[in-house]
């Protein structure tokens, strides 16, 4: 399968969090649909609890290539300013949230994501009360 497919498929999985293994083709499952092809790495996100801490941090994956985190905020919970020595993308897997870069402002909601280069200072600010996820790629490059 090429990365093409996979791409759309992981990303729907994480999003959604529907099981990889419900989207991914027959074919792929020919070993059991419990068993993921080799060198597939299934997550899946919950949609978050209305209590709990005002802020939850999971590392979902550390592979060489990408350590993807899930962020949720609770309670208007703020994720002040910050920034990560590699690239990253961060997508909105529940609810809402306005991402603050120098000065400007881009909507997150849940299915579409941004990337922002090494060292850019950024935050995340809930648009309510309301719990949101954020889940958070840094990108390691080709496993250097």
């Amino acid at each position: 399968m090429s990365h093409r497919l996979a791409t759309p498929l992981l990303a729907s999985s994480l999003l959604t969090g529907v099981p990889l293994a419900a989207a991914w083709p027959v074919a792929a499952q020919a070993e059991g649909p419990d068993t993921p092809a080799p060198g597939l790495h299934a997550l899946s996100v919950a949609v978050p609890a209305a209590l709990g801490p005002p802020k939850e941090v999971s590392v979902l994956a550390d592979l060489p290539t990408v350590k993807i985190v899930a962020i949720t905020l609770r309670g208007g919970t703020t994720l002040p300013e910050h920034k990560a020595a590699v690239p990253v993308t961060i997508a909105v897997a529940h609810g809402a949230a306005t991402l603050h870069v120098a000065g400007s402002t881009a909507p997150l909601r849940a299915g579409s994501f941004v990337v922002l280069d090494a060292n850019t200072v950024h935050a995340v600010v809930p648009d309510n009360a309301d719990p949101v996820t954020v889940l958070v790629h840094h990108h390691k490059g080709a496993g250097q």
